[in-house]
């Protein structure tokens, strides 16, 4: 029985979709740079179904070519690194901006155990002309700064594309991304699982290819947030619900304490509406939170708070409150209608008139009536179809029988 090959310590990875003017020379400097520094490594390319002479020229140059099927930035990174046999893996886009030699530096973090390596163009150089001035004044800073305001990352550069990461690590971060959204993704999950992260400055040179990009500037930036926002719905869901709901309702409520003093109409309906979008957006929430994956709940996450709400919410306590809510608003909107029927005239008689009093009570019977309704029937949905609350599903137990997320 033969002896298998032993496996390299690096594997070098380039995604790749028509780079036939780069691809050959981007596999030629990753090879001369890790035999230079004496470090055993493959280089495998993840060809996204090329057209062009791609495939051919970077088996040519010595790479190890593997077919990337899905389309998509994230899905040809995601078959290269699930291909490659190495330790640890380092990847870079194929269109010589970034600079090879760096590769070395990036291998040296990762023996000294760290397990997540970014590049950081920002802290290091960027050539003229290397970087369009909205990436590099407007969209990478802010999503950097979104990424580090929301999942703590503390990184300068979210969208540099030169990595290394420790097989281990790769595989636990069960990254899923098709699109350039797979940089914002690792970031996140990296953070997350609270891998060792390190940044090296490097240098960030114009694109070689001759060719227009394929990153799409809107496109792509829409995806980087909305995978954040999927990723926070605390951010998307419970703070603009609350203060939708809870500012409606403070509204609505508060001519009851002052007296004579009241807002107009106009107010009023708009605190009305805020309390039913409020309410909507809640809902829509926790029927998301047993769905998300690597939801995020910071900075308050963690604190008694919190935690002792999201014990407390059940579908079947929504139900009943939710039932409980339209009993209490119909009978304020009942209450309002009695009022107003018998509201004495001027002349003595019974008019059909509101007086303020009535017209309070109408507002704030129709806001709990009407967001009553919507947790009980959101609540039902949830409970016929299966979509539990995290808090409803059954929670594994260590070993001195504590529950564990």
């Amino acid at each position: 029985m033969g002896m298998s090959a032993p496996l390299p310590l690096v594997s070098v990875v380039f995604p790749c979709l028509n780079e036939e003017g780069t691809i050959g020379r981007c596999v030629d400097a990753a090879r001369k740079a890790l035999d230079a520094a004496g470090i055993e490594a493959e280089i495998v390319v993840a060809d996204n179904r090329s057209t062009d002479a791609s495939r051919r020229i970077a088996e040519e140059a010595g790479a190890r070519v593997i077919e990337a099927s899905a389309p998509g930035y994230g899905s040809a990174l995601r078959a290269g690194l699930r291909e490659a046999r190495g330790r640890y893996l380092i990847f870079l886009d194929a269109d010589m901006s970034y600079d090879c030699g760096d590769i070395p530096r990036y291998v040296d973090a990762l023996r000294e155990g760290v397990e997540f390596v970014m590049g950081s163009r920002f802290r290091g150089t960027i050539d003229p002309g290397a970087m369009p001035w909205s990436h590099r004044r407007f969209g990478t800073p802010l999503m950097t700064f979104l990424a580090n305001i929301l999942f703590g990352s503390h990184i300068t550069d979210i969208n540099c594309g030169m990595r290394g990461i420790a097989r281990e690590a790769f595989d636990r971060l069960e990254l899923r991304s098709q699109g350039m959204e797979f940089a914002s993704e690792m970031v996140i999950k990296a953070t997350r699982a609270k891998l060792r992260i390190c940044e090296i400055p490097i240098a960030f040179h114009a694109d070689q290819r001759g060719r227009r990009p394929h990153l799409r500037s809107f496109r792509d930036g829409w995806r980087h947030l909305q995978l954040m926002l999927h990723f926070c719905p605390i951010w998307l869901f419970l703070l603009p619900g609350l203060l939708l709901c809870g500012g409606g309702f403070a509204t609505i409520a508060a001519p009851f304490f002052a007296g004579d003093r009241h807002f107009g109409l106009l107010t009023y309906l708009l605190a009305l509406l805020g309390t039913v979008v409020g309410v909507q957006i809640l809902l829509l929430g926790l029927s998301a939170q047993g769905h998300v994956p690597y939801s995020k709940y910071a900075p308050w996450g963690d604190r008694p708070l919190v935690r002792t709400l999201r014990a407390w919410v059940r579908i079947e306590k929504a139900l009943v409150m939710g039932a409980m809510a339209t009993v209490i608003g119909a009978g304020m909107l009942g209450y309002a209608g009695w009022r107003s029927a018998w509201t004495p005239g001027p002349s003595g008689g019974a008019l059909i008139q509101f007086d303020a009093m009535a017209v309070r009570m109408a507002l704030l019977g129709t806001a709990v009536f009407v967001n009553g309704l919507q947790v009980f029937f959101t609540s039902l949905v949830m409970g016929l179809f299966g979509l539990r609350l995290p808090e409803d599903e059954p929670r594994m137990k260590d070993e001195k029988g504590r529950g564990i997320k």
